[in-house]
């Protein structure tokens, strides 16, 4: 997908080869019956039905058949996000001002160069609630292969300045960021961002900012608030409270974010003493300001509609576009979503510039690919290397 940013991009490349060309209708059910029964169809270059949001998915696609088999296989793993190369350098606490002056953190993965010389590359960059250093081994990745990467905290996270209101303040801090980019002397003009679950989000409410210098987005598993996330089908979710603990403070709190045993106890403790949904954050123990922010909009409204884009602001999202979820996603309705509210409002021309992938895979494995999901085991066609997808 990167290609987009060198001017060059094949509509369906990766899935010619060894794939068949056929016209499907594939409905969520059919799909979990497929998958079962050992056959998977796995969808690219994929329109959905644009009038209305069904369940099936309408496929004049290049489908690739991933043969399943539910017992074990022995399929070539990816290369290890454990293992990132090591060719590029490294630039610490960089800090990206704000239209109202707040100073963003990030950390800025740049291409080795030779001594005294300076190289202008593409700049990609993920805007995270998530602290920088998660997404390490993939910034580490993308430098070693000729393109600046920057990792940067959304405001009160990690070192960045402001105030975290979750998903207010990306649409016009992801445009600034796209700017300042584009400025800085590494920069050859082109700026592109990439990124998961929130940092799926951000990147279609920075699309509707319009930043001159943003050639293409790679939303993966994009949650579309308040569909997905804060609550489901207008029912809140105890998750929210874990997720608020999560992004509570500077600091990353991943494993008290995962200790499912607590969260579990908790909750539970909850039920039983008929704990109000509003109170649930200060029973666990952390009071949390954006938790009851959160309560104030129960359903989509004024608030949810500033942060997503509008019909008239999709029109003229013409920028190439590869989303990317799982049949296992939590956030499948989000990413499809955006999708199809972007896919119901451009024209055939940039129709053709919007790509979808979907995976036999869970959240995580939207980013990294493996081949089981809760047990089941897939084919070999299951791991894809999104890195080397991602960089072609």
């Amino acid at each position: 997908m990167m290609k987009a940013m060198r001017g060059r991009i094949a509509p369906g490349k990766h899935f010619v080869q060894n794939s068949m060309e056929a016209f499907c209708s594939v409905s969520r059910k059919a799909r979990r019956f497929l998958l079962h029964e050992r056959t998977l169809v796995s969808i690219a270059a994929v329109r959905l039905n644009s009038r209305e949001m069904k369940p099936s998915i309408r496929a004049l696609a290049l489908c690739i058949g991933f043969t399943t088999n539910i017992l074990a296989q022995s399929p070539t793993p990816a290369p290890s996000p454990l293992q990132p190369p090591a060719d590029y350098d490294l630039h610490w606490g960089v800090k990206i001002l704000m239209r109202d002056k707040v100073e963003l953190n990030a950390t800025l993965y740049l291409p080795k160069t030779p001594e005294g010389s300076l190289s202008k590359t593409p700049v990609i960059f993920t805007l995270t609630p998530y602290i920088s250093d998660t997404y390490h081994a993939r910034a580490a990745y993308f430098a070693s292969h000729g393109y600046a990467f920057a990792l940067v905290d959304v405001r009160s996270r990690g070192n960045s300045g402001g105030e975290f209101e979750p998903f207010a303040n990306e649409p016009r801090d992801g445009h600034d960021i796209v700017e300042w980019f584009a400025k800085q002397p590494f920069c050859d003009g082109k700026v592109a961002m990439w990124g998961g679950s929130y940092a799926g989000f951000d990147q279609w409410a920075t699309a509707k900012e319009f930043p001159s210098h943003l050639v293409t987005i790679v939303p993966v598993a994009a949650a579309r608030p308040p569909l997905d996330y804060p609550s489901y089908n207008n029912v809140g979710e105890t998750y929210d409270v874990q997720w608020f603990t999560l992004t509570s403070g500077r600091a990353g709190q991943e494993h008290l974010f995962a200790d499912q045993k607590f969260w579990r106890t908790k909750f539970l403790d909850a039920y039983k003493k008929h704990v109000p949904f509003k109170d649930l954050d200060s029973f666990v123990g952390n009071s949390s300001k954006n938790f009851q922010r959160i309560l104030k909009h129960p359903t989509a409204d004024a608030y949810y509609d500033a942060i997503v884009p509008s019909a008239e602001q999709y029109k003229k999202i013409t920028l190439p576009v590869l989303t990317i979820t799982g049949q296992y996603d939590g956030d499948e309705l989000g990413a499809l979503t955006f999708y199809r509210d972007h896919m119901a409002n451009i024209s055939p021309e940039t129709r053709a510039k919007h790509f979808l992938i979907i995976g036999p895979w869970d959240h995580a494995g939207t980013r990294t690919p493996t081949d089981e999901v809760a047990g089941v085991k897939f084919g070999p066609g299951a791991i894809l290397d999104l890195n080397d997808l991602h960089r072609q």
